[in-house]
């Protein structure tokens, strides 16, 4: 469904109140030199964005991947418009999640399509109060919308470091902990992460010297660069992640062989009185001081003193 639709003379704002094919039509007929048309769908049905697409003269192939959710980042360029396909990305308790918005820019008219996330909402408020780069047509409005999405990327990206900080210093404290289940989540979500932002990097830089008029050539490098920071990010963040479960692998190995010590220098102690009960529990009748009054304690002693050298023993070199 068209959630908003306007019409922007010299960078103010002009409402289009019915969203009808002929209506679109007409508004576009009716634009002057430096007019442009904005239109925000939100999960249309297809024959939504069929009249739609006709009404704006739209690529069907272009219209069939705007209907298809899950596409792959990209920007591609049709005879009169150009589509670009991007991902909008929130983050949550080690959770991504990604919506995705696919973009058509014409000569006379910018449309949003979006599946799902956030509206778009802040993005036109932004491109509104600046007229003046409005009044330069339907570029500056993709500016500000695709401007919006990146740099969320980049303040997912600070989040992410901020969770993997934490990790790091989960394995390399003195407490036993368990990091393996969220090293792999965070993994997990940085590959969700990947998959929005990198295939965008190439693309959004080939548009912005090839595609974008002389004036607008620097914003989009903007945003190129911005692209770039976002996955030089995600690349350190998987670097890091990698290492601390390597280090995180290497605690618990280390933490396997101090309680294996630790069960061997007990089995070593109680082997002591083991050995001895066992040789005086044979019950033979001429057993030597068996029949001696101090015989129980003297073994005792024996079993007491022989127990805590082994002991001392393992406590020195560190087994204990």
């Amino acid at each position: 469904m068209i959630i908003d639709c306007a019409v922007y003379r010299d960078g103010v704002r002009e409402d289009v109140h019915d969203h009808a094919k002929e209506s679109l039509e007409q508004a576009l007929a009716n634009l002057g030199e430096d007019d442009f048309l904005w239109v925000g769908i939100n999960n249309p049905t297809k024959d939504e964005m069929t009249k739609v697409g006709r009404a704006l003269s739209l690529h069907p192939l272009a219209v069939e991947d705007a209907l298809e959710a899950h596409q792959r980042p990209k920007v591609e360029r049709y005879k009169d418009h150009v589509f670009m396909s991007l991902r909008t990305v929130s983050y949550t308790d080690d959770d991504i999640t990604t919506h995705e918005v696919n973009i058509f820019l014409g000569e006379t008219y910018l449309l949003t399509v979006r599946h799902g996330g956030r509206d778009l909402r802040e993005a036109r408020k932004r491109a509104e109060k600046l007229i003046e780069p409005l009044s330069h047509g339907p570029t500056a409005a993709l500016y500000a919308v695709v401007d919006t999405i990146v740099d969320r990327y980049e303040a997912v990206a600070a989040e992410l470091e901020e969770d993997v900080e934490e990790v790091e210093t989960s394995v390399f404290s003195p407490a036993r902990t368990s990091d393996s289940t969220r090293i792999y989540r965070l993994k997990r979500e940085t590959l969700e992460f990947r998959r929005a932002v990198v295939p965008l990097r190439d693309p959004v830089h080939r548009f912005a010297v090839a595609t974008m008029p002389e004036d607008a050539r620097p914003y989009f490098r903007d945003i190129s660069d911005h692209l770039a920071r976002a996955a030089e990010a995600i690349d350190s963040v998987e670097h890091l992640l990698d290492n601390a479960l390597n280090a995180h692998l290497a605690q618990l190995s280390v933490q396997q062989n101090e309680d294996m010590r630790k069960l061997t220098a007990g089995a070593t102690i109680f082997a002591v009185p083991t050995a001895i009960a066992g040789i005086y529990g044979m019950n033979f009748r001429h057993m030597p001081e068996l029949s001696w009054t101090f015989g129980y304690p003297l073994c005792l002693a024996v079993i007491a003193g022989l127990c805590g050298y082994v002991y001392l023993r393992f406590k020195r070199s560190g087994w204990l």
